[in-house]
């Protein structure tokens, strides 16, 4: 399985170091469930990061502050922009028959850049050997309204789980997501086709914020996905 990543980060790392300096200080009490549902336009996360990584990559041990908080950053710029924009996907299923390589790729539409105003802290805390920091990002009209077209009911639904090795590092944590999408994908075409198809490309978001986890030394996710399938090619002989 091959993953294509999008990658598009400001060059100024300024704004990146005022976030961090905000999530350092500032600590407020966790909001109400209601006023969460009250809220418009806005989305709302909480991510972690492992103060002693089971799997140790960096000379100093336990992890910085903050390189704990860049990580999350990270997890939620790209948590965000999942939810936001989505992906492009191209998906070719495994065949043994045929002596087919299942091949995934993954592309984000457009990724939040580093320093974005409308990410902002609701709550920091440490709990169980981990920072949680809760996050949220207020939308603006144009990206309200395109997360506002994939609500329609006519856009099917899936979900699934999937998980990636702790090793080499944290960058698995992703892998684990994205894994947990390819098999949410898979089990949606098994809905659409009866017989296997030889590939599918189309588009897909995130209707909710992962859920990661580690279990018997692997990160665990599960995620909830809205599809929509722009092109099925089927095999014309065996």
């Amino acid at each position: 399985m091959s993953v294509t990543r999008s990658h598009r980060v400001g060059s100024s790392r300024r704004p990146f170091i005022h976030i961090v300096v905000c999530l350092a200080w500032i600590i407020v009490g966790p909001l109400s469930a209601q006023h969460l549902a009250a809220a418009e336009n806005r989305l709302v996360a909480e991510f972690w990061a492992e103060r002693e990584p089971t799997i140790r990559t960096e000379v100093e041990y336990p992890l910085r502050r903050d390189e704990a908080l860049r990580r999350i950053l990270d997890e939620a710029r790209w948590t965000f922009s999942g939810m936001i924009y989505g992906y492009r996907f191209h998906y070719r299923p495994f065949d043994r028959a045929r002596g087919v390589a299942e091949q995934f790729d993954l592309e984000l539409h457009a990724e939040l850049p580093w320093g974005d105003p409308a990410l902002s802290v609701l709550n920091v805390r440490h709990a169980d050997k981990r920072y949680y920091v809760q996050l949220q990002y207020r939308m603006a009209e144009h990206q309200a309204a395109w997360v506002h077209g994939w609500q329609s009911r006519a856009i099917p639904r899936a979900a699934g789980s999937g998980e990636a090795p702790l090793r080499p590092g944290v960058e698995q944590k992703r892998s684990a997501v994205e894994d947990a999408i390819r098999l949410a994908l898979r089990e949606h075409l098994r809905g659409v086709t009866r017989n296997k198809p030889h590939s599918a490309r189309g588009r897909l978001i995130l209707t909710a914020p992962p859920r990661v986890w580690i279990d018997s030394g692997a990160y665990k996710a599960s995620v909830q996905i809205k599809v929509i399938v722009d092109e099925l090619r089927r095999y014309e002989f065996f």
